[in-house]
């Protein structure tokens, strides 16, 4: 019977896993910018995939080094206002990837939403 057990949590563990993923399409929720994520070797990447302002520099790579670490993922993210990278924290939750980005002793959380294939244009 532990043996059952132990497999259903695993199991659950590594579905849980998966359901938690960067991978997909976010929408930054400003001007309809989605951003791709992959991953590429043992990291992932984001790159700047879709917008409505004309001025977005579509397939820039915004979202670089990113690596697990315990229940979330860390890496550096491109502010294009300030032409600068930051470290951030990724936290994958259902739908949204929270980014809690860093500078200095100051910190920014923004929320992003997991968009479906169907809804991008």
């Amino acid at each position: 019977m532990k043996n059952i057990a132990t497999i259903f949590f695993l199991l659950f563990g590594i579905i849980t896993m998966n359901a938690q993923s960067l991978e997909g399409l976010w929408n930054t929720g400003k001007e309809n910018t989605t951003v791709k994520i992959k991953k590429t070797g043992d990291l992932f990447e984001g790159l700047l995939d879709s917008s409505d302002n004309k001025e977005a520099p579509i397939g820039k790579l915004l979202i670089k080094d990113i690596k697990k670490s315990d229940d979330f993922y860390e890496g550096k993210i491109y502010v294009v206002k300030k032409k600068k990278w930051y470290n951030a924290k990724f936290e994958p939750k259902n739908n949204v990837l929270i980014i809690t980005i860093y500078s200095g002793w100051m910190k920014k959380t923004v929320e992003w939403e997991k968009q479906n294939k169907d809804e991008h244009k």
